[in-house]
């Protein structure tokens, strides 16, 4: 398995971003990680903010820097009340979101983004956070969204939901998953997802079968390929239990309404996608990603 030593967080001053990175700061305790704290001027835009107008541009950029650095040091003094992890900061002029995805491909580190339904920096981001980064981030990432997780003392990472299709890249977020558990004891409820094609009776009736004992060989056969990849899990990650349940459905809906129950984690896999397929959207990650309330793990490889 691969070890992650750095967590680095896109940091734009939004609102609920202290929470972000407290998540964050909670999650480097758990894998012995540091985290850097990255925010980008962009340019053009931010020295406006600090009276860049009408002034020597170099000054103004050299107070939005400072800036920068004052409140990301209120920031640090605030989570490091809670969690004792090392942090770093970054600082960078640019297109905001492409200064930090050019530097966390470089540093290797799992990243870590905001995921408003708003943002007020939008025009500087678009495409969306969520899918620009899908697409050009190589690394690991977890989209976060601040507005609905606990405040900064009482966040946890204790139970993961892991949607699993078999691919490498659902075997790579069960991993993932696996690794947090082997450190803190977390809770890991690994699912599969069936989605059965549509069947018409006709068929049913030529192959004997009717539709109920169709889905119920299928759940069997998928259930005991789930239960088999558990056990694989177990044994080389070194934890005790992974619970397991085969379910029937739309896959994003499935994931979306079973991890508003208890879960404090989706972990998800993420297939690489040749330049055609990058300009196409809607994968069920992407899906979940946009519309999960708790933070979503894409996981390229683990």
């Amino acid at each position: 398995m691969d070890t992650i030593k750095d967590i680095i967080v896109f940091v734009e001053f939004e609102e609920y971003e202290l929470k972000i990175i407290a998540f964050s700061a909670a999650l480097a305790k758990i894998l012995d990680a540091d985290v850097t704290l990255m925010h980008v001027l962009h340019t053009g835009y931010d020295y406006l903010e600090v009276g860049g107008y009408g002034k020597s541009i170099e000054i103004a950029y050299e107070r939005a820097l400072n800036r920068a650095r004052h409140l990301m040091d209120e920031y640090i003094q605030e989570v490091s009340q809670i969690y004792d992890v090392t942090f770093h900061k970054k600082l960078a002029m640019g297109h905001p979101l492409d200064e930090f995805i050019n530097f966390t491909n470089i540093k290797k580190g799992i990243a870590v983004l905001p995921n408003y339904r708003k943002t007020a920096k939008l025009k500087f981001t678009t495409p969306k956070i969520t899918h620009k980064a899908l697409r050009k981030l190589n690394t690991n990432m977890i989209f976060v969204n601040g507005e609905f997780l606990p405040r900064i003392d009482k966040i946890s990472i204790s139970k993961i939901l892991v949607p699993v299709d078999f691919s490498e890249y659902s075997k790579s977020a069960l991993r993932f998953a696996a690794s947090i558990a082997s450190k803190n004891g977390a809770q890991i409820h690994a699912i599969s997802i069936i989605h059965p094609p549509r069947v018409s009776p006709e068929l049913l009736e030529d192959i004997e079968l009717n539709y109920q004992e169709f889905i119920s060989v299928l759940q069997r056969e998928v259930k005991n390929k789930l239960d088999n990849l558990i056990s694989e899990c177990t044994r080389e990650c070194q934890i005790n239990t992974i619970t397991s349940e085969v379910l029937e459905g739309q896959p994003p809906d499935v994931i979306l309404e079973l991890s508003r129950e208890k879960f404090d984690l989706i972990s998800m896999g993420i297939k690489g996608r040749s330049l055609s397929e990058k300009l196409l959207v809607g994968s069920v990650t992407e899906q979940v990603v946009e519309l999960s309330d708790i933070p979503v793990a894409v996981i390229r490889s683990f």
